[in-house]
Protein backbone atom coordinates (compact mmCIF):
# COMPACT_ATOMS: atom_id res chain seq x y z
CA UNK A 1 0.00 0.00 0.00
CA UNK A 2 1.32 3.40 -0.55
CA UNK A 3 0.59 7.11 0.12
CA UNK A 4 -1.47 8.99 -2.70
CA UNK A 5 -0.53 12.71 -3.34
CA UNK A 6 -2.88 15.68 -4.61
CA UNK A 7 -1.58 18.78 -5.30
CA UNK A 8 -4.16 22.07 -5.07
CA UNK A 9 -4.15 25.77 -4.74
CA UNK A 10 -6.55 27.29 -2.34
CA UNK A 11 -6.85 30.84 -0.45
CA UNK A 12 -6.34 29.63 3.32
CA UNK A 13 -5.80 27.07 5.58
CA UNK A 14 -9.22 27.84 6.92
CA UNK A 15 -10.83 27.00 3.65
CA UNK A 16 -9.07 23.79 2.85
CA UNK A 17 -9.65 22.80 6.70
CA UNK A 18 -13.75 23.76 5.69
CA UNK A 19 -13.80 21.59 3.08
CA UNK A 20 -11.76 18.49 4.64
CA UNK A 21 -14.37 18.90 7.68
CA UNK A 22 -17.70 19.40 5.03
CA UNK A 23 -16.23 16.44 2.34
CA UNK A 24 -15.64 13.45 4.50
CA UNK A 25 -12.21 14.59 3.57
CA UNK A 26 -12.22 13.80 -0.06
CA UNK A 27 -9.46 15.28 -2.34
CA UNK A 28 -10.38 18.59 -3.33
CA UNK A 29 -9.04 18.26 -6.97
CA UNK A 30 -10.89 18.77 -9.39
CA UNK A 31 -14.38 19.14 -7.68
CA UNK A 32 -13.48 22.18 -5.24
CA UNK A 33 -9.77 23.38 -5.96
CA UNK A 34 -7.70 23.59 -9.11
CA UNK A 35 -4.90 21.36 -9.01
CA UNK A 36 -2.97 17.76 -10.09
CA UNK A 37 -3.50 14.63 -8.99
CA UNK A 38 -0.44 12.86 -9.00
CA UNK A 39 -0.76 9.78 -6.20
CA UNK A 40 3.24 8.96 -6.06
CA UNK A 41 4.84 11.93 -5.71
CA UNK A 42 5.15 13.27 -1.74
CA UNK A 43 6.42 16.99 -0.90
CA UNK A 44 9.29 16.85 1.27
CA UNK A 45 11.07 14.28 -0.41
CA UNK A 46 10.34 14.06 -4.43
CA UNK A 47 9.14 17.42 -4.78
CA UNK A 48 11.61 18.62 -2.57
CA UNK A 49 14.14 17.36 -5.01
CA UNK A 50 12.79 19.00 -7.95
CA UNK A 51 12.75 22.49 -6.22
CA UNK A 52 16.47 21.34 -4.99
CA UNK A 53 16.95 21.24 -8.67
CA UNK A 54 15.38 24.31 -10.03
CA UNK A 55 17.64 26.81 -7.32
CA UNK A 56 20.81 24.64 -7.57
CA UNK A 57 21.04 23.62 -4.32
CA UNK A 58 21.50 20.38 -2.04
CA UNK A 59 18.26 18.73 -1.41
CA UNK A 60 17.44 19.48 2.15
CA UNK A 61 13.97 18.65 4.45
CA UNK A 62 13.30 22.21 4.29
CA UNK A 63 12.95 23.20 0.57
CA UNK A 64 9.15 22.37 0.64
CA UNK A 65 8.58 22.69 4.06
CA UNK A 66 5.58 20.80 4.26
CA UNK A 67 3.13 21.41 7.65
CA UNK A 68 0.36 19.44 8.43
CA UNK A 69 -3.11 21.63 8.58
CA UNK A 70 -5.38 18.97 9.08
CA UNK A 71 -6.84 17.19 11.06
CA UNK A 72 -5.50 19.98 13.37
CA UNK A 73 -3.24 18.22 16.15
CA UNK A 74 -2.87 15.39 13.68
CA UNK A 75 0.51 14.82 14.75
CA UNK A 76 -0.43 14.62 18.02
CA UNK A 77 -2.09 10.93 16.85
CA UNK A 78 -0.07 8.76 14.97
CA UNK A 79 -2.83 5.88 14.94
CA UNK A 80 -4.83 8.34 12.51
CA UNK A 81 -4.46 7.07 9.31
CA UNK A 82 -5.56 9.69 7.23
CA UNK A 83 -6.28 11.44 4.87
CA UNK A 84 -4.32 14.73 5.23
CA UNK A 85 -4.00 17.97 4.25
CA UNK A 86 -0.88 20.03 4.36
CA UNK A 87 0.64 23.30 3.56
CA UNK A 88 3.74 23.95 1.27
CA UNK A 89 5.76 27.41 2.04
CA UNK A 90 4.97 29.94 0.02
CA UNK A 91 8.56 29.90 -1.36
CA UNK A 92 9.04 26.49 -2.67
CA UNK A 93 5.45 27.90 -4.83
CA UNK A 94 7.63 30.59 -5.90
CA UNK A 95 10.71 28.60 -7.15
CA UNK A 96 8.19 26.22 -9.17
CA UNK A 97 6.02 29.34 -10.11
CA UNK A 98 9.86 30.69 -11.70
CA UNK A 99 11.19 27.90 -13.79
CA UNK A 100 11.00 29.19 -17.00
CA UNK A 101 9.96 26.97 -20.00
CA UNK A 102 13.00 26.19 -21.57
CA UNK A 103 13.88 24.36 -18.25
CA UNK A 104 11.16 21.80 -18.19
CA UNK A 105 13.26 19.21 -20.47
CA UNK A 106 16.57 19.29 -18.29
CA UNK A 107 14.91 19.16 -15.12
CA UNK A 108 12.43 16.41 -15.69
CA UNK A 109 15.45 14.37 -17.24
CA UNK A 110 17.26 14.69 -13.49
CA UNK A 111 14.29 14.43 -11.76
CA UNK A 112 13.80 11.44 -13.50
CA UNK A 113 16.67 9.62 -12.21
CA UNK A 114 16.19 10.50 -8.52
CA UNK A 115 16.12 7.48 -6.48
CA UNK A 116 12.59 7.65 -5.04
CA UNK A 117 10.95 6.64 -8.60
CA UNK A 118 13.23 3.58 -8.19
CA UNK A 119 14.22 3.45 -12.02
CA UNK A 120 10.68 4.28 -13.35
CA UNK A 121 11.02 7.71 -13.44
CA UNK A 122 9.77 8.89 -16.93
CA UNK A 123 11.00 11.78 -18.15
CA UNK A 124 8.36 12.40 -20.79
CA UNK A 125 5.52 11.95 -18.20
CA UNK A 126 7.83 14.00 -15.94
CA UNK A 127 8.21 16.89 -18.21
CA UNK A 128 4.24 17.08 -18.06
CA UNK A 129 4.48 17.08 -14.07
CA UNK A 130 6.80 19.99 -13.93
CA UNK A 131 5.10 22.00 -16.43
CA UNK A 132 1.79 21.34 -14.59
CA UNK A 133 3.53 22.27 -11.45
CA UNK A 134 4.75 25.65 -12.85
CA UNK A 135 1.13 26.35 -14.08
CA UNK A 136 -0.80 25.58 -10.81
CA UNK A 137 2.46 27.57 -8.93
CA UNK A 138 1.95 30.39 -11.12
CA UNK A 139 -1.41 30.45 -10.93
CA UNK A 140 -1.78 29.86 -6.95
CA UNK A 141 1.02 32.79 -6.72
CA UNK A 142 -1.43 35.70 -9.05
CA UNK A 143 -4.07 34.57 -6.63
CA UNK A 144 -2.48 35.60 -3.49
CA UNK A 145 -2.42 31.81 -2.93
CA UNK A 146 -0.67 29.00 -1.31
CA UNK A 147 -0.27 25.48 -2.62
CA UNK A 148 -1.50 22.71 -0.49
CA UNK A 149 -1.64 18.76 -0.86
CA UNK A 150 -3.87 16.12 0.35
CA UNK A 151 -2.76 12.66 0.91
CA UNK A 152 -4.34 9.59 1.85
CA UNK A 153 -3.03 5.76 2.30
Amino acid sequence: MGVLYDYFRAPSVAEVRRHMDENDASSPVPVTYDGIELKAIDPDVVLGKLVAFAIGQEWSLDLVNERLIWPENGEQDPEFEGPWASRLEDRARDVLADIPADRVSELATRWAAVEEFHGYGDPEFLREVVADFIALAARAREHGESLYCWSCL
